[in-house]
C-alpha cells in the first residue's frame, strides 16, 4: 500500500468519526493508486447524509467544482483540496446515487445504493463494499461500454486492466452471492444474461460476443434509463467532443472551480524562473482544471496592429538605433523629469501605443476566460509605474505641445493601461542579481549582462495597486518554490 496523502487520512478519519455511511465504491484494485493521490477518490455517500459530508469537506477546506462545457450528472458532484505536504490536489468525486452506465451518458440511474452500503468491509480503514457486491456494478458499468463506438474505444486503452480487475474481484469464487444480489435489488435482469456477461469479461470473449451481450443487457436495463437511447448518444457524442477538445487545451478533465476562474501573473526580472514555473503550474492545475497561459509581454497582434507588427522586423533592420530596446535603454537612465518630447522617436511613440492596445485587448480576453472559469496563468503584466518593463513607457511632452503627435500617443497610451484590470494574484519572482547573471549565462537564449542589471533593477519594485501580490526569493531549491506557489494559488481560487 502506497502513503496514503495527509488530507485523504483526514478525509477518512473525519468520515468514519461522524458516522457518515458511505463507502469508496468502484475500482478497489486500484485504491492505493486513490489514497495516494493518483486518482481520484470515488465516494458513494447516503443520500441522507449529503449536507453534513459537504460540511465535512467544507471544514477540510476542500472547494466545489464543476465540468466545464458539459450538462452536469445529477446526484454527482466533484470537490478538491490541496495535500499541503505533497502539493497533490485531491479528487473526490462524490455520488449520491449510483448514476453510472456508460462513462460518457451514465444513462443508468441503479438502485443499489444500499447493497453496496450495507454489505461492507474495509481496507486501510477505508469502507469498501464486498467484492461480491462490487462485481455487481463492474459487470454493468463494463458491459454497457460495448453497446458504444466511442466507449469501445476508450475502453480499449484500458482492456487488460479490466481483466485484471474482474480477477481480482473474482478471487474468492463470489459468482453466487453476486447472483443472489442481482436478483434482489435488480429484478429485471436475467441471472442467466448476467453470469454470461461475467463470463465474457473474465474469459474475454471475441468482441463481436461482448457487444451482443452488452447490448441484450441494456435491454433488460432498460427500465433504469436516465434517458432515451438517442439522447444518450447524442450526449456521449457531445462528452467525447468536449473530452476531445479538453486535452487539445492541455486540460485532462477540463473542470472548472464553482467559484470561478482566476488571472494569476507572474512578474520579475529576468532569469528568475518564470518560464519554469508557469510550466509546472500549467501541468499541476491543468491535470484537473481548464487552463490557458499567455503572455502579456508579447500579445498576439489585434487588427489595428498587424500591419504594424509584421513590419517590425523590418523596421529594425533598417532603423537599428530606434529598436525599442535602445530606446528604453535610453529613457531608462534618464531623468522622467527632465525628458522631452524628443527623448523617444515618433515611431516609438507609435509602437508603444500599439503594443498597449494589444495588451489591453488579450487581457481584457483573459478576463472573460476567467469569468466563464478558466484559470488563466499569465507571463508577466502591466504595473501602475512608467518606464519599467510591460508598463506605460511615454511621457507627456510639455503642455504647450500636449496636442503634438507624440502627446496624443502618449495619453492614448496612459489610457489604455489604465483600462487593463487588476488581477487576482501577483506572483513576483526574485532572485539575487548575481544569480541572475549566473543563470542568465547558461540559458540558451542570453541576453547581454547590462540588460539583465537593468531589468533587475526596474523589476525590484513594481506597484500593481490593489492587487494581492506574493513575493518570493527563487534562490532556494525548486521543490520548496513549487509548494510554496501552490498553496498561495490555491487560496486564491
Amino acid at each position: 500500500m502506497k502513503i496514503m496523502l495527509t488530507k485523504i487520512k483526514e478525509l477518512i478519519e473525519e468520515l468514519n468519526a461522524s458516522g457518515i455511511r458511505y463507502c469508496h465504491w468502484k475500482s478497489n484494485l486500484s485504491l492505493p493508486k486513490s489514497l495516494s493521490g493518483q486518482t481520484d477518490i470515488d465516494l458513494l455517500i447516503h443520500r441522507k447524509d449529503a449536507n453534513i459530508f459537504r460540511a465535512l469537506l467544507s471544514q477540510l477546506c476542500f472547494q466545489p467544482a464543476i465540468i466545464n462545457g458539459v450538462e452536469p450528472f445529477p446526484s454527482v458532484e466533484h470537490h478538491f483540496a490541496l495535500d499541503e505536504e505533497s502539493g497533490f490536489l485531491v479528487h473526490v468525486h462524490a455520488y449520491f446515487r449510483v448514476i453510472t452506465g456508460d462513462s460518457l451518458a451514465k444513462n443508468y440511474r441503479f438502485p443499489i445504493e444500499e447493497m453496496l452500503l450495507q454489505n461492507g468491509r474495509e481496507v486501510e480503514s477505508v469502507r469498501l463494499p464486498e467484492k461480491s457486491a462490487e462485481l455487481v456494478i463492474f459487470t454493468l458499468r463494463m458491459m454497457l461500454k460495448h453497446t458504444s463506438l466511442m466507449e469501445l474505444v476508450l475502453l480499449a486503452r484500458y482492456w487488460k486492466q479490466v481483466q485484471e480487475e474482474i480477477n481480482w474481484l473474482m478471487e474468492n469464487d463470489v459468482i453466487d452471492e453476486t447472483l443472489k444480489f442481482t436478483n434482489c435489488w435488480l429484478p429485471s435482469l436475467d441471472a442467466g444474461l448476467f453470469s454470461d456477461c461475467i463470463t465474457a469479461l473474465k474469459s474475454s470473449r471475441p468482441l463481436f460476443r461482448r457487444i451482443i451481450l452488452g447490448h441484450q443487457l441494456r435491454f433488460k436495463l432498460r427500465l433504469y434509463a436516465r434517458h432515451s437511447a438517442i439522447w444518450a448518444w447524442l450526449s456521449g457524442i457531445k462528452k467525447f467532443a468536449t473530452m476531445f477538445f479538453h486535452r487539445l487545451t492541455g486540460s485532462k478533465l477540463g473542470m472548472i472551480p464553482q467559484s470561478g476562474g482566476a488571472v494569476i501573473a507572474f512578474v520579475g526580472s529576468e532569469a528568475t524562473g518564470k518560464s519554469t514555473l508557469l510550466a509546472a503550474m500549467r501541468d499541476w492545475l491543468g491535470e484537473h482544471f481548464a487552463v490557458r497561459q499567455i503572455h502579456a509581454g508579447k500579445p498576439s497582434s489585434t487588427v489595428l496592429s498587424v500591419l504594424p507588427n509584421f513590419l517590425v522586423p523590418i523596421l529594425r533592420r533598417m532603423l537599428p538605433t530606434r529598436r525599442s530596446t535602445r530606446v528604453e535603454t535610453k529613457l531608462a537612465f534618464a531623468d522622467p523629469s527632465k525628458r522631452s518630447k524628443k527623448d523617444y522617436p515618433m515611431i516609438y511613440a507609435i509602437r508603444a501605443a500599439l503594443l498597449a492596445y494589444d495588451r489591453r485587448s488579450l487581457l481584457t480576453r483573459a478576463f472573460g476566460w476567467a469569468a466563464n472559469g478558466t484559470i488563466v496563468l499569465c507571463d508577466r503584466y502591466p504595473s501602475l509605474l512608467n518606464g519599467v518593463p510591460d508598463s506605460p513607457q511615454l511621457s507627456m511632452p510639455a503642455s504647450s505641445r500636449k496636442y503634438s503627435i507624440r502627446g496624443l500617443m502618449a495619453r492614448i497610451e496612459a489610457r489604455l493601461y489604465r483600462e487593463i484590470p487588476s488581477p487576482d494574484l501577483i506572483i513576483h519572482l526574485s532572485a539575487p542579481l548575481d544569480v541572475t547573471v549566473s543563470r542568465n549565462a547558461t540559458r540558451s537564449k542570453k541576453e547581454p549582462e547590462d540588460y539583465i542589471q537593468r531589468r533587475h533593477a526596474q523589476t525590484s519594485n513594481l506597484d500593481f495597486g490593489n492587487a494581492p501580490i506574493y513575493k518570493i526569493n527563487t534562490d532556494q531549491p525548486l521543490d520548496q518554490i513549487l509548494l510554496k506557489i501552490k498553496k498561495v494559488i490555491w487560496n486564491v481560487l
